[in-house]
């Protein structure tokens, strides 16, 4: 019987750079999946920030996804970069699967300032929609990540 080649390859330094980037910032639209209510999975357009190390959505506890989040923080994040190859299956893009916990921090807090100033850089005009009652910052631990370069260019690591 013919041994099997898995369909990913491990996740070389080079490649990891490349997903660094990405979660960087380097993408051009990102998105959220959820479950909701009646197990039936959602996803919805995000704008992620990677602050020390750890990717962080600020987003309103009255939306759909958030309302799903904290019923099932599993979840994953989608981050699609340009889309530079006329064979749309070729452009990258990576998927990011592992769980959403509320940052509980008041308004107040010079940590949440500091994660809000930093947040303004990467989506301005959140400084004043952020200090919202109904707005938090939920933090991302990631399980699991898929990175797709292009075609026959699959690369998966768990963390």
């Amino acid at each position: 019987m013919k041994e099997k080649k898995p369909l990913t390859h491990e996740i070389t330094e080079d490649v990891a750079l490349k997903i660094k980037k990405i979660i960087g910032g380097n993408y051009q639209q990102a998105a959220l999946g959820t479950i909701d209510d009646t197990g039936i999975p959602m996803v919805t357009k995000v704008i992620p920030m990677n602050y020390n190390d750890t990717i962080y959505l600020l987003i309103s506890d009255l939306s759909e996804h958030t309302k799903n989040l904290n019923a099932n923080p599993n979840a994953s994040l989608y981050f699609a970069q340009e889309e530079t190859h006329k064979i749309k299956s070729n452009n990258p893009r990576l998927t990011l699967q592992g769980k959403f916990k509320k940052v509980e921090l008041k308004k107040d807090d010079p940590n949440f300032q500091m994660l809000l100033q930093n947040y303004n850089k990467v989506e301005p005009g959140s400084k004043m929609w952020g200090m919202f009652a109904d707005f938090n910052f939920y933090a991302f631990k990631e399980k699991k990540k898929i990175f797709v370069e292009g075609f026959g260019k699959a690369y998966q690591g768990n963390t």
